[in-house]
């Protein structure tokens, strides 16, 4: 995924990490005695295949977005930062090693992407267990129950991109979202769309998100089973949300802030980050699945399409629908989110 001329290859995919010597965090006593606590897992995120639900990869990368530390120099890597690779955990940051103290705050921003466009990247913004939180389990007596690890865990569920491996006998379909020109001019494509399909009756049958092309591969299947037999041929309506191009400015970002608005040169620019809960201890089932971690819930900023648009569908292939125009005239709202009569 290219970031532009003149763009730093390293600046948004390195993985130096510029952390010292670890320190003991705290003493934790156990059954074999006292021992240093060195480090303490902070956040797990473990990327799903949307049409799968298996660990998507290899080759998907995982990192946080770090903003500067108040009087040290901007890091040379830029403010992207790999999260540790683990192969049961899924990609971990932890406190102790993820960076100097203090510097890991209340919330971080994950971003998922992969550079094979498998998967179509995404942002969220991950409120943390502090370390006080974490710690209180050790302390004698203790302050604070234990934290389980599930407890902080991420399964963001990623959708297919335009190299998406296609099982054979897989039924969607491939388009592109684009956005009426202000003038006489061509349709402009569409950054990070989201489409929704509703079958017969007005059931939701599938989903799929765009690149930064606008270019959407969506596959049948993640919502409702179809009748079975299935038709060899049937109709779905689409349902388009996009970024409002005229969103409201709302207050300014701080002047250090690398992270709002991205950096042009970054090819996530315009890529919003999803705001996720904090999951209890132990987790609630709506925790670990839910529409924001589906990508079934349109991100804040984003319009929906003012008219839903029909497609025909064949059973057992993806075929190219063309171009699919996004205008709109109406916000985001629940009602706007029901299911047409197709």
């Amino acid at each position: 995924m290219s970031a532009g001329p003149g763009a730093d290859p390293d600046r948004w995919s390195a993985d130096r990490w510029g952390a010292g010597p670890d320190r003991p965090l705290a003493l934790a006593a156990g059954a074999a005695g006292v021992a240093a606590v060195l480090h303490r897992l902070a956040l797990a995120v473990r990327p799903l295949d949307a049409h799968t639900r298996a660990p998507a990869g290899p080759g998907v990368r995982v990192g946080w977005e770090s903003g500067r530390v108040p009087g040290r120099r901007p890091r040379p890597e830029g403010p992207v930062r790999s999260l540790e690779r683990h192969e049961a955990a899924g990609f971990v940051l932890r406190y102790g090693t993820s960076g100097a103290p203090g510097e890991i705050g209340a919330a971080v921003r994950v971003r998922i992407d992969d550079p094979a466009r498998r998967w179509i990247p995404r942002r969220f913004s991950v409120p943390l267990w502090t370390r006080a939180e974490l710690a209180g389990a050790d302390t004698s007596p203790p302050t604070a129950p234990p934290v389980r690890a599930d407890a902080r865990l991420l399964l963001p569920w990623m959708l297919p991109g335009p190299a998406y491996p296609l099982p054979q006998g897989m039924t969607g379909l491939r388009l592109r979202v684009t956005r009426p020109g202000r003038g006489p001019g061509p349709d402009t494509p569409v950054r990070w769309p989201r489409v929704e399909a509703y079958g017969p009756g007005g059931v939701l049958v599938g989903w799929g998100h765009g690149d930064e092309h606008g270019e959407v591969l969506l596959l049948i299947g993640g919502g409702a089973p179809l009748p079975f037999p299935p038709p060899p041929r049937f109709d779905v309506a689409l349902r388009t949300h996009a970024p409002d191009p005229d969103p409201d400015p709302g207050p300014a970002a701080p002047p250090d802030d690398p992270l709002d608005p991205l950096d042009p040169l970054d090819p996530l620019d315009g890529l919003v980050a999803e705001a996720v809960e904090r999951s209890t201890s132990p987790p609630r089932p709506q925790d670990l699945d839910n529409d924001v971690l589906r990508g079934l819930a349109p991100p804040p900023g984003y319009r929906t399409c003012a008219v839903d648009t029909v497609r025909t569908l064949t059973v057992g292939q993806v075929v190219p629908a063309g171009d699919l125009s996004h205008t709109t005239d109406r916000p985001v709202t629940e009602e706007s989110r029901t299911c047409p009569s197709t």
